[in-house]
Parts: C-alpha cells; sequence; structure tokens
C-alpha cells in the first residue's frame, strides 16, 4: 500500500491549504489556520507596499473593562454596547452610567470623526462617529482609533471597510468561542501605501458623507418633534420608558375590569401607567386620530419559507430586522431567483414602513425603519412586519415618524406578548391609535423625513464611491 505524504493529503482533503512558515513567523507566529484566510477576492497590484496602520492614525484607545454603575440621567452620561453603535440610531438616551463611580471615564467616552472598531463577539464592525454619539460613552468593547481628518481619515475608514482591510482584521481576531482583537493587534494592521491624490479625494469624500447623516440625524429630530408639537403632545423621558422593562424596578398597580380589552389582557405590563399615560394623551391633546387600520392599506409579515441562498449575481438582497436598524447592512445574503416560491411577495417597496415584530424589549423589538432609497427591491424576512400607509389618509413619511416617535414606541410594545421572545402581531398592531394633524402638517414632518432619507442614502453612495477609488488605487497597474 503506497503511504501518503502531506502534500497527498492536503491535496485530497476537500478543505486545505499551505502556508509559508515564512508568514507564520513573520507575525506572532500565529497557528489558527483561519488566521491565513484570504476572503477579500481582491487581486492586489504586485508593486502595492504595505505599513502598518500605526501609520496612518494617531493612535487606538482601548478602554479597561470595568463595572458599570447605573444612574439617573442628571448623574451620569449615555451609555451605548458594541452592537448599538452600528445601529442608524443609536438609543444614546436610554442608559447612563454615573460619573462619578466610573473610573477615569473620559477612556470612555466617543468622539465625532472617531472610527470605531466592535473589538469582541462580532469582530471588525466599523462606524464612523457622528454628532450623535459625541459625548457618549461606549463599552470597552469598541476600540478608538483617531485619524488626522485633514489628510488620513477618509482613507483609514475606506480601507478598514473595504474587503480587503476586513479580510485583515478579521484575520487578526482570536479566541475560541467569543473572538477578539486588542489595540496594539489593530495598530500593527497589515495597511497599503497609496498615493495621495487617491488619499484625499476618499478624505473629502468620507467628511461629506460624515456631514450627510449629521444632518439626516438633526431633520429626523426636528420632525419627530413636530409630531409632538402638532398633536399638542406632552413630552416623554426615556428614563419612564426603561420603567416598561421587566428587569428593573417599576411600580405596581391594581387594574380595573373596565380596562379590559376585547382580548382580556392579563399581561401586567399591558397595564402599566406610562402605556394608559400615552392613550390618553392621544385622545385627551390629538385634534384627530385613528387607528392603524383605517389609515394603511395592508398590514402584514412575510410568508415563512425554505430559504435558498446563493451569490449577489444569482439572486436578490434579502434582510432581517437587525439589517433594517443598521447605518449601512453588512453581510447580506441573497436569496435564488428560481428557487424562491412566490419571491415577489417578500419584494419591500418604496414608502413602505418595517417593523421588527419579535426580538427583545429594547433590543431590535418595536423598532422601525422606512423604505426610501435603501431597501426597494429587497426581500423581507417574516420577522419584519410591512406597514403599508394609505396616502389619501396619511402621509407616510409622517406615520413612519409617528411610529418611530415616543409615543409609537410605547403603543407598540404595549401590545407585546409572548414568555421569552417579545413578538406583535399585525392584527394587533392595527389597534394603535395615530394621531392626525393637518394634511400640511404631515407633509411637513414627512418632507423631513424623506429629506433625510435622502441624506442616509447620499452617504452611503459617497463611501461606495470611496471604495471604488481604492480599489482602483490596489489593484491598477
Amino acid at each position: 500500500m503506497k503511504s501518503e505524504t502531506i502534500f497527498d493529503l492536503f491535496e485530497n482533503a476537500q478543505i486545505g491549504f499551505l502556508v509559508d512558515s515564512a508568514k507564520a513567523v513573520a507575525g506572532d507566529i500565529r497557528l489558527d489556520s483561519s488566521h491565513f484566510v484570504d476572503d477579500s477576492n481582491i487581486v492586489l497590484n504586485e508593486n502595492i507596499k504595505f505599513t502598518s496602520l500605526s501609520s496612518f492614525i494617531a493612535d487606538v484607545e482601548e478602554p479597561k473593562l470595568f463595572t458599570r454603575i447605573y444612574c439617573d440621567k442628571k448623574f451620569g452620561v449615555p451609555y451605548i454596547s458594541s452592537s448599538e453603535m452600528s445601529e442608524i440610531e443609536p438609543p444614546v438616551n436610554s442608559r447612563f452610567i454615573s460619573k462619578t463611580l466610573t473610573g477615569n471615564i473620559n477612556q470612555y467616552i466617543i468622539n465625532r470623526g472617531q472610527v470605531l472598531v466592535s473589538a469582541a463577539g462580532t469582530v471588525g464592525s466599523i462606524v464612523l462617529a457622528t454628532k450623535e454619539l459625541d459625548g457618549v460613552a461606549g463599552t470597552s468593547d469598541i476600540l478608538r482609533i483617531n485619524v488626522n481628518e485633514e489628510t488620513n481619515l477618509g482613507f483609514v475608514f475606506t480601507y478598514l471597510t473595504s474587503s480587503f482591510g476586513a479580510n485583515e482584521l478579521a484575520n487578526l481576531a482570536y479566541g475560541a468561542i467569543i473572538k477578539r482583537v486588542r489595540g496594539f493587534q489593530l495598530a500593527q494592521l497589515k495597511t497599503p501605501i497609496i498615493d495621495n491624490k487617491s488619499k484625499l479625494k476618499m478624505n473629502k469624500l468620507i467628511l461629506t458623507a460624515l456631514e450627510s447623516r449629521d444632518e439626516a440625524n438633526r431633520l429626523l429630530k426636528e420632525a419627530r418633534s413636530l409630531v409632538l408639537k402638532y398633536n399638542n403632545l406632552p413630552s416623554i423621558s426615556m428614563e419612564e420608558v426603561e420603567k416598561t422593562n421587566p428587569d428593573n424596578v417599576f411600580e405596581y398597580r391594581l387594574a380595573s375590569t373596565s380596562e379590559f380589552t376585547h382580548d382580556y389582557r392579563l399581561d401586567s405590563h399591558f397595564y402599566s401607567d406610562i402605556y394608559r399615560n400615552a392613550n390618553d394623551s392621544i385622545r385627551k391633546h390629538a385634534s384627530n386620530f385613528r387607528p392603524l387600520s383605517e389609515i394603511t392599506t395592508n398590514i402584514f409579515m412575510g410568508y415563512r419559507f425554505n430559504r435558498n441562498f446563493v451569490d449577489s449575481e444569482n439572486g436578490i438582497p434579502y434582510i432581517g430586522t437587525r439589517n433594517t436598524l443598521q447605518i449601512k447592512p453588512t453581510e447580506l445574503k441573497y436569496l435564488s431567483r428560481n428557487e424562491t416560491p412566490k419571491l415577489n411577495e417578500l419584494l419591500l417597496e418604496k414608502s413602505w414602513i418595517l417593523l421588527a415584530r419579535s426580538g427583545s424589549l429594547g433590543g431590535t423589538f418595536g423598532k422601525t425603519s422606512f423604505v426610501w432609497g435603501n431597501f426597494e427591491g429587497y426581500a423581507g424576512s417574516d420577522h419584519i412586519i410591512r406597514v403599508c400607509a394609505n396616502e389619501n389618509e396619511t402621509d407616510p413619511g409622517y406615520l413612519y415618524c409617528y411610529l418611530s416617535s415616543i409615543y409609537g414606541y410605547l403603543l407598540i410594545t404595549q401590545l407585546r406578548h409572548g414568555a421569552l421572545i417579545d413578538e406583535i402581531d399585525p392584527e394587533d398592531l392595527g389597534n394603535i391609535l395615530v394621531p392626525l394633524p393637518s394634511d400640511k402638517q404631515q407633509k411637513q414632518i414627512g418632507d423631513l423625513v424623506r429629506q433625510a432619507y435622502d441624506l442616509r442614502a447620499e452617504a452611503i453612495r459617497l463611501e461606495d464611491e470611496a471604495q471604488t477609488l481604492l480599489t482602483q488605487a490596489l489593484t491598477k497597474e
């Protein structure tokens, strides 16, 4: 019987590759095979030279692990996790950590223009901090990269979010169960040297994209404030909303049988004062209000099916609830055009409102997004409820703005059910009250929303243009 050499074993194996020993000892002598995998699909120009990321940045800040001591707003600063930093609208006003009881709190504060990198769990999520995150405290699992805005910020952000940069960053991760990247590793990241002209162009594109996102966030804040103003609704603080979380302590009271609805809800949260007060405020102060079902043409969720995923050339993008909340959806999957039954029934249309029908309270559940310059023609998961506004009855942009406001969120989460995973049904969603100001006021709010989403789409276009410049710089001869 012929004995097999190690080369024969690699040749006969389904998955395997040889690594030059020089590469293994060149760094920190990594022996995990994933460190040497190249999934970037970029064939680099052989004349490209490399250096470390530290050549382009001021430094990498890696905060220390700490005990989070939560407190009231007046005694603390807003706090976000590494997963929340990637959301298009981070919940920066819901949790606060103590200013006085958090040692060296400045190391956790995020500044506008920093490149944020998730360093544990899902390693390699990259975000450029907007004004919305300026002054917010972030978890120790967020690495902060400080870059000179006038020269290298655009290049560093574009490189880290490119397929080549993402591949190099992923290869740094270590850990058997929970992957992690350290600050000193990030500073040593293999980084290409490209011409200054391309870098300056990227810088201009990325800074313009950052300004577009800042303006979009400002417009949406203005629109939500007008929802309250035009409906004469009193403001509700996020601290009050936090009391609806069953993990927190909140007050109990006796509920009268007169408060029972047609379905005789027996879950105690349904009768919480904050929900009752929100409903009462709408009935008392709004000049006009109607159930959601009366001002929509349809409220439905996609059907469940066997998902056959293919490459991007042979499929259409498929998104779940998490994708709808991301600044820029990443790691998209693609559904087969030929092997997905009733594919047209899954496709999302312009002006629809998307709502996460399941998840955890304080997480994705009950959060909304607007289809405008982003998900048109994408296929949506069955965990996404589609709300289709009747444009003869209400402005779709206004309706989205209301449903994503504090009042909309409260009325949606009041109707949740489930012991472990919160859920809401389209039929129940149709019962929530929607205050309706004049058509002119609705259009003003709706136009602000559409303008904001146009700016977000423009930001993504500018970032894609920067990616094209980077690819050209890396591949041209």
